[in-house]
């Protein structure tokens, strides 16, 4: 894990993917963070948040910048990351309750009464940043089994290590509920919102809204469609 200084905060990266930015202060990152920070924004409606993955918090910047204040329970297993986290930025994070373990089981725990979930989850094979298994097989169906009527899942996901993306892409068609993706710019990743969503349209209206709201520079680097098949 390689942890740099950088003007606003710190930039955690692991085999030269960035995996978090750690801000000083709520605000923009200019990064991927900031877009899933705005679907959070757009998509939660009521219930509980869970974020599994929490790396060094990279979304909380941005989501308290945004003015989103309901409590998140985040899961994540290092713990060396988020007590950096809470020492930083624990005087502007919110209602922030954080789990240490591993995702899949502490999601197992819990009761069907999430309104938001995210997965971003992910781990370092071969020299690079890949999604762990259990995202492909396992979670989509979990995940959904966990949310509250009406809910929606954000994931965050990336190809294999080979550039490909894994069969398991097409579980996510499986699940029976709508799917819009978000594609960007900068990054390989693919956003995928799963449950009760508006329209790619609508979505992509409401993330420039936002994402000019955070002042961030993602602003135009974000394309969003529905998902006839992944």
């Amino acid at each position: 894990m390689d942890i740099r200084e950088t003007r606003g905060g710190l930039r955690i990266s692991q085999h030269g993917v960035v995996i978090s930015e750690m801000r000083n202060r709520h605000g923009p990152t200019h990064s991927l963070f900031d877009v899933l920070a705005a679907l959070m924004v757009i998509l939660f409606r009521s219930g509980r948040v869970g974020l599994l993955g929490f790396a060094g918090g990279g979304v909380m910047a941005p989501l308290r910048k945004l003015g989103f204040g309901a409590p998140v329970e985040a899961v994540d297993l290092n713990q060396d990351l988020y007590r950096i986290f809470r020492d930083r930025c624990g005087g502007w994070a919110g209602n922030l309750f954080w789990h240490h373990g591993d995702a899949v089981e502490w999601l197992r725990s819990q009761d069907c009464g999430f309104g938001l979930i995210v997965e971003d989850l992910s781990v370092p094979e071969g020299g690079d940043v890949i999604k762990p298994g259990v995202s492909w097989d396992e979670l989509p169906r979990l995940v959904r089994s966990r949310l509250a009527k009406g809910g929606t899942a954000i994931f965050n996901l990336l190809p294999g290590g080979d550039g490909q993306w894994p069969n398991g892409l097409r579980e996510f068609n499986l699940l029976g509920l709508e799917t819009v993706q978000v594609e960007l710019d900068e990054y390989y990743n693919r956003i995928l919102m799963v449950g009760v969503v508006p329209s790619a349209r609508v979505i992509a209206r409401r993330l420039a809204v936002e994402l000019r709201r955070l002042r961030s520079r993602q602003v135009g680097k974000v394309r969003v469609r529905a998902c006839l098949g992944l």
